[in-house]
């Protein structure tokens, strides 16, 4: 794969600019690893970070508003697709801010570019689905999110699947929280009627009254 080129602009060279790319690189380097070109825009003091997708339109990348000095600083994520010769072109594409779509996902980087992969290989384009495709091959060799999850049947009757915990960069932290969950369960006064998988992929089976519920770690498939 080709690296897309750094932006060639005056501001390249200033160091409030390069400060901002060393912060940003974690979220820039996959999608220029396939091609596409990144640049931080400051206008007006406005931070976000572009990405040219190679329909001729582009990723418009920020958090509630603008972007913070560091990266450490993001509550969370907005996309947005924008086309230059079209002002009035403005697709939301993710949300994890407050009060979006995703906002349970926070700031994570690894949610951030599987909802860009997901989000380009919709689109007609046969060159932009590519560039989605290579992302999501990046993050399957080298990335992995885990999660608590229950599944199970409510004393209605009616059936209930859902991430509970998560998701979580380290299979350890999520053992962990599965225990939290677990000890939660157990002062809501249910009871364990089956337990396997030991302390690697923990899955027990919880039951009060007429409801029943499986709880067990899993790996989230990230594209």
């Amino acid at each position: 794969m080709n690296i897309a080129p750094l932006p060639d602009h005056g501001r390249v060279s200033r160091p409030e600019w390069q400060a901002l790319w060393q912060q940003y690189e974690p979220v820039t380097t996959p999608l220029r690893v396939v091609g596409l070109a990144c640049d931080i825009e400051t206008c007006g003091g406005q931070t976000v970070i572009n990405v040219d997708l190679p329909d001729g339109t582009y990723l418009v990348i920020a958090d509630d508003d603008a972007l913070p000095d560091r990266l450490e600083q993001v509550t969370g994520w907005r996309i947005t697709r924008s086309h230059r010769d079209n002002p009035n072109f403005d697709a939301l594409v993710f949300d994890s801010t407050d009060g979006g779509e995703h906002e349970g996902l926070h700031a994570d980087i690894i949610s951030l570019l599987a909802a860009v992969a997901l989000y380009l290989k919709s689109l007609p384009d046969v060159d932009t689905q590519t560039a989605g495709t290579k992302i999501g091959e990046i993050l399957m060799a080298s990335a992995h999110r885990f999660a608590v999850a229950v599944t199970g049947v409510n004393s209605q009757h009616a059936s209930q699947s859902q991430v509970i915990s998560g998701p979580f960069a380290s299979h350890s932290e999520t053992v962990k929280q599965y225990g939290w969950q677990t000890h939660l369960l157990e002062e809501g006064d249910w009871k364990k009627v089956h337990e396997q998988g030991g302390t690697e992929w923990p899955l027990t089976v919880w039951q009060r009254r007429d409801a029943v519920l499986l709880v067990f770690v899993t790996r989230l498939l990230l594209v």
